[in-house]
């Protein structure tokens, strides 16, 4: 059975990371571990996890039921142990908001473990609570998977995991890329649609080619489409990294991020 890993660290972020994490190991029919990497008394702080989610985790989760698990050490190095060796499913994980959305950041744990991560990433935006701004208030909502595709690397794993989603939620799936300079706006779309002949779950309804700085592109493509969910690769690359991407999507208050390793 495949496994979703809910790393929390019982801060700002955590209720929402749980939430998602359940509901997404609910559709993948996986089991849900909540992991805490901590310094202190493991017995202890799995105490503090257990009580944190009978508190504020969905009804749907019964705490009796969670596979929680304590470790210690360097946050990232040890989600990444974790990951690999439960040969995770996904591993869900919040960002943070200081002072509203405009300074939405990923911590130095989460910008760590993007660089190396074994599994796919679901990122999720501060809660309710943490937004100075009601207007800057989010959630995982219904609305088109957009695959954001580097047309440089091998994007099938990426492309294979956005169409189960899309057709799992029952909405329909969108290619895009930024393309560089180089490539005439026909060239890359073939390329584009090229990609999509690998796709056996879903076949997308549209293919976009943007140009311009990678970031900000993806982050308008998805608020113009709509988008409820992104699904981008993590190879860094001259042009921009996983990180900044990343965080102009989830500043957009429009979609959540799922950046996926290759092949």
């Amino acid at each position: 059975m495949q496994t979703v890993i809910a790393a929390i660290d019982l801060g700002q972020t955590s209720a929402r990371v749980l939430h998602h994490a359940g509901g997404l190991a609910r559709l993948l029919s996986a089991r849900l571990e909540v992991l805490n990497v901590s310094g202190e008394v493991p017995d202890f702080v799995r105490t503090r996890v257990l009580d944190f989610c009978a508190r504020a985790g969905p009804y749907e989760i019964n705490p009796d039921d969670l596979d929680i698990v304590v470790r210690s050490g360097t946050v990232s190095d040890t989600i990444h142990r974790e990951a690999k060796s439960r040969d995770a499913a996904l591993v869900v994980m919040g960002a943070r908001s200081h002072r509203g959305l405009a300074n939405l950041l990923l911590g130095s744990s989460s910008q760590a473990f993007l660089r190396s991560a074994p599994c796919p990433v679901l990122l999720v935006p501060p809660s309710d609570l943490d937004i100075v701004n009601i207007a800057d208030r989010t959630s995982l909502t219904c609305g088109p998977v957009l695959a954001a595709v580097d047309l440089t690397e091998n994007c099938q794993r990426q492309l294979q995991l956005a169409a189960r989603l899309a057709r799992i939620a029952g909405q329909p799936l969108l290619l895009m890329t930024v393309a560089p300079a180089r490539l005439s706006t026909d060239v890359a779309g073939d390329m584009l649609r090229e990609r999509a002949h690998h796709v056996d779950v879903l076949k997308p309804s549209a293919f976009i080619v943007r140009r311009g700085a990678i970031a900000q592109e993806i982050s308008r493509c998805a608020v113009q489409e709509g988008a409820g969910l992104v699904v981008m690769g993590l190879r860094s690359r001259p042009r921009s990294t996983p990180g900044v991407i990343a965080t102009a999507v989830l500043k957009t208050n429009r979609a959540f991020v799922l950046a996926v390793p290759g092949s």
